[in-house]
């Protein structure tokens, strides 16, 4: 469905954005996010939802395997009774572990897509510079094949204690022969499997990658809103515009319906923080002062014009000069 917007040159006025949601207000939205800005930033959203999922991930599956160092302190742990508790963790560690890999692939995919759109002139220097490690990534882009065939036992947990500074660590480790009998590794993960110690510990390496990656994509953001800031900002101007018409129309039938009755301080949690109503009330109370930072609040200053601020006044009981 074509909508008023798209009928119209750039750039949008307020005008036309409320001329707009006056002819089909339905379609308004979807116009501005179609812009080339509303689809960057749609595109940004989605590397950033990805990259979270990847970093929700890694935080459940070091959990986990904290979660079993902790539990198993207790000597019924390791009973015959409970026999299966390892096997359990082991389940536990192999099913986030597949969410792990698999997240970091759906990163992959998703910013190999973006940069093709909105590429970056230095985004191979600074990725190179960021995920620092030779071969780490390509090793954990094929560790989600690897464990989808490898059978995990008891043996790769290694608990260390410190009995100096009271420090228990439980790791999950892979040794490099059960590692190296899988033979679709390719040259880049299998160097780094064949330079690493005769373990790798799971945390570690999640770890360590998960701070490359949060380093990496916390640069590439900045850039793309630095390179590309002429294509974002009339996206976020028509979206600021028409956010504030919706709360200019809201507003008024909100204030044109409100009873004589009615204690407007009643409703103040509906639409404030806790910190801005105390803010509210360190004015004069029904005073100007309070419908102004009301007004700065709800960031309706640009909105509200003296018909809907005379209705404020009138609602919060403000005396004017012609009371």
């Amino acid at each position: 469905m074509t909508g008023y917007l798209d009928t119209v040159a750039h750039p949008w006025t307020r005008q036309h954005i409320q001329t707009a949601i006056m002819y089909d207000f339905r379609t308004v939205q979807r116009s501005i996010d179609q812009t080339e800005g509303g689809q960057l930033w749609r595109g940004i959203k989605e590397l950033e939802d990805a990259v979270w999922v990847f970093s929700k991930s890694t935080a459940e599956l070091l959990d986990e395997i904290s979660i079993f160092g902790e539990r198993s302190k207790d000597i019924d742990f390791w009973s015959r009774t409970n026999e299966k508790n390892a096997e359990e963790y082991v389940r536990e560690v192999k099913r986030k572990l597949y969410y792990c890999t698999s997240s970091l692939m759906t990163v992959v995919d998703i910013a190999r897509a973006f940069n093709k759109k909105w590429p970056l002139d230095d985004f191979i220097e600074q990725r190179d510079k960021s995920f620092s490690t030779p071969g780490l990534h390509d090793f954990l882009q094929k560790l989600r094949n690897f464990s989808s065939h490898w059978r995990m036992a008891q043996a790769n947990w290694i608990i260390k204690s410190d009995s100096k500074n009271g420090i228990r660590i439980a790791s999950f480790v892979i040794s490099k022969d059960e590692l190296l009998e899988w033979r679709d590794w390719g040259s880049k993960a299998r160097k780094f499997i064949e330079e690493a110690e005769d373990n790798i510990d799971i945390r570690d390496i999640f770890t360590h990658y998960k701070k490359q990656l949060q380093q990496y994509y916390s640069w590439h953001k900045g850039a793309l809103l630095d390179k590309y800031s002429s294509i974002l900002r009339p996206f976020f101007e028509y979206s600021k515009i028409h956010k504030g018409l919706q709360q200019m129309m809201m507003w008024n039938m909100i204030l044109s319906s409100f009873k004589s009755e009615m204690n407007p301080y009643q409703y103040l949690a509906r639409y404030l923080s806790s910190n801005q109503i105390e803010l509210i009330l360190s004015y004069e109370h029904r005073s100007q002062q309070q419908v102004d930072a009301l007004i700065r609040m709800l960031d309706m200053e640009d909105f509200c014009g003296a018909q809907l601020r005379a209705k404020a006044m009138h609602v919060f009981g403000v005396k004017t000069i012609t009371d």
